[in-house]
């Protein structure tokens, strides 16, 4: 196909594109003294009113103070605790932190742990008290081993091995080094 050729010299030159001018970039400001002074009167407005503004549109007056022939009137308030302890005495229960006698650690059909075994019945006593707090069942039993005392703490008897593996997981979470003491069935 042929081209017509005879329009190409007519056209209009193109202007010479100009780059765009970029603004020059702002800084940030991250803080505006008068907008944050605005900001602090128009919150603090807005609490007065909201706190005394009740008051202020309903119009009550304040009461007037009372007259001294009203307040010998006045009943005086006598206190009643401190003469209830003074009359009484508290009856401890030790019930709750006795080792029930039939808690023996050798029973037939009972896991029992012994959580440490220390040489000074104080550190001995300390570990079973805290384990006590702790609402696991604790005694301390003496031995001889080898010409010298020791002392051990053990955890138990449980009569299910659910809860003597439940108590060998607390005592692990405590640090403790528990082991099994004897597992009768």
């Amino acid at each position: 196909m042929p081209k017509d050729f005879a329009g190409r010299g007519t056209k209009k030159p193109r202007k010479k594109r100009q780059p765009a001018r970029r603004a020059t970039p702002r800084q940030r400001v991250f803080f505006h003294g008068p907008s944050f002074t605005s900001g602090a009167l128009v919150g603090a407005a807005i609490v007065i009113l909201a706190a005394y503004g009740p008051e202020l549109l309903q119009g009550q007056p304040t009461p007037a103070p009372p007259a001294e022939s009203e307040v010998a009137q006045t009943p005086a308030i006598e206190f009643q605790f401190p003469d209830l302890l003074k009359e009484s005495e508290v009856q401890p229960d030790p019930e709750p932190y006795a080792v029930p006698e039939e808690m023996r650690p050798d029973a037939p059909g009972s896991y029992t742990i012994q959580a440490a075994s220390f040489r000074e019945l104080g550190d001995a006593e300390n570990l079973r008290a805290s384990l006590l707090l702790d609402n696991m069942p604790a005694q301390t039993l003496s031995s001889e081993v080898n010409g010298s005392r020791w002392y051990r703490v053990v955890v138990g008897p449980f009569e299910r091995r659910v809860d003597a593996d439940r108590a060998m997981t607390r005592l692990r979470q405590q640090g403790l080094t528990a082991i099994w003491k004897n597992n009768h069935n």
